[in-house]
């Protein structure tokens, strides 16, 4: 995760030596525009265009290079052959899923495994910032947005309805019956806990009291299915006209009960407007629609969203304890001190189950439309300058200098500040690789990421 060890320029020939041997009767093969992508937290996605000549006619296509971390994992595995092997089988079924076409795990070629796979034209809610305050929900209309979730929901509906055992999906391990979907599961997350941990000594309280709540209210499900693993709005990319086109992100996929994607799903939703301070956007459908909706489309009853919300928090929790934990080692600045006990997933779980909160009480929703924000901007290097916004009541207005007790402030190269604006540098990768630095009420600053983009262009 994060790693940036190899320079583009020593990666292209690498990767066109490669593509050579896969395409032995190409001519003229080559790579071009090849760009690291923001998308992703697990992994280093690149993308680029590879073009060629078969019987003299001039070919092209864009492609994926995905590779496994080089270094700080999210996860205790990291099986590119599982998410290769599942998105070529639901790609040939027709699943909203692109199609790969070839995976290699030689970690000589390029330092890691990779798999390659071709290039979906559409675009992706952002996690970074939430897709509740910046991007192309945020932008759309409430109509588009209720369009893009129905989507999401028929789409992941879909893949819970395809007949796992004649795709060849039993691979990914077919749980024993009676609880034995459960009993998987919850076995690989006590091993990732473990795992996540730095020491065995070290606790977590929460994490740990929801574990033992989730063994002792195990149920037998009604059902088994393929289950995406991580089924989220930045997960799935859409057409300009808010329909589904593509699915990312399978490498947590399992068999189990399917009620597992849906609560994460909207588990994940809260994560990223409420869980952080954010109010959820108009046209946004509620938890009871969704869940009626999804009956509707499956024919199936969910009769066990409780205890698959406390799953979800559970399984959430767990990665964005690990995450914060990277984000530690790296030297990312972060809000809280206590983060790795205490944030959205942690407080959720406490509330669900009536534990004691594991710190102060959650960030509680604030609407930018309601109070004045001052974020102040200290760009340097080359053509630096101080300057900050005042957004009052959600209109904004830019000042040069410097603010007195500026609700948050970002200190980035102004060389780097253009190219976030211009899209050249993502945010989240700039924030992670040390870039961008911000410090103070980060929630209030990503809720007026659309505003502030607006003063500097």
């Amino acid at each position: 995760m994060l790693s940036r060890q190899v320079e583009l320029s020593e990666l292209q020939p690498r990767l066109l030596a490669w593509l050579q041997k896969k395409m032995p009767r190409a001519r003229d093969l080559a790579v071009s525009n090849l760009e690291r992508s923001g998308a992703g937290i697990s992994n280093e996605t690149f993308l680029f265009n590879l073009a060629w000549k078969e019987r003299r006619a001039p070919k092209s296509e864009g492609m994926v290079l995905r590779c496994a971390p080089r270094s700080s994992p999210v996860y205790p595995d990291y099986d590119l052959s599982l998410q290769f092997r599942v998105m070529k089988a639901l790609h040939a079924a027709g699943l909203p899923v692109a199609k790969v076409h070839w995976l290699e795990q030689d970690e000589k070629v390029l330092g890691t495994p990779f798999y390659v796979m071709g290039r979906v034209e559409g675009v992706v809610p952002p996690e970074f910032p939430p897709y509740h305050s910046f991007g192309v929900f945020f932008e759309a209309s409430p109509q588009k947005r209720a369009r893009m979730w129905w989507s999401a929901i028929e789409a992941m509906s879909r893949v819970h309805q395809v007949d796992w055992r004649k795709l060849g999906l039993s691979f990914l391990g077919v749980p024993k019956g009676g609880t034995g979907p459960l009993d998987r599961q919850l076995d690989y997350f006590e091993r990732y806990l473990n795992w996540a941990k730095d020491s065995p000594e070290e606790k977590q309280p929460i994490l740990e009291a929801a574990l033992n709540w989730l063994r002792e209210n195990r149920y037998v499900p009604a059902r088994v299915t393929l289950c995406w693993g991580d089924a989220r709005m930045p997960n799935t990319m859409f057409s300009l006209d808010g329909d589904v086109v593509a699915l990312f992100d399978w490498e947590m996929a399992f068999l189990g009960d399917p009620q597992a994607d849906l609560a994460f799903f909207l588990l994940l939703d809260w994560v990223d407007s409420e869980g952080y301070g954010i109010p959820r956007l108009e046209g946004s459908p509620g938890t009871e629609e969704t869940v009626r909706r999804y009956e509707e489309l499956t024919g199936w009853k969910v009769d066990q969203l409780h205890y698959n919300e406390v799953f979800a928090v559970f399984r959430a929790g767990i990665v964005m304890m690990k995450v914060l934990k990277n984000f530690k080692k790296l030297g990312v600045a972060l809000d809280q001190a206590d983060a790795e006990t205490n944030n959205p997933c942690t407080q959720r779980l406490a509330s669900l189950l009536g534990l004691p909160a594991p710190g102060a009480p959650a960030r509680q929703t604030v609407r930018v439309e309601d109070v004045t924000v001052t974020v102040q901007f200290h760009l340097t290097g080359e053509g630096g300058c101080d300057w900050y916004a005042v957004c009052e009541k959600g209109r904004a207005t830019r000042h040069e200098g410097t603010a007195e007790n500026p609700n948050c402030t970002l200190t980035v190269s102004a060389a780097d500040w253009a190219a976030i604006q211009r899209g050249e540098l993502d945010r989240f990768n700039a924030w992670t690789s040390g870039k961008l630095k911000i410090d103070g009420d980060m929630t209030l600053m990503l809720q007026l990421e659309e505003t502030i983009s607006k003063l500097t262009r």
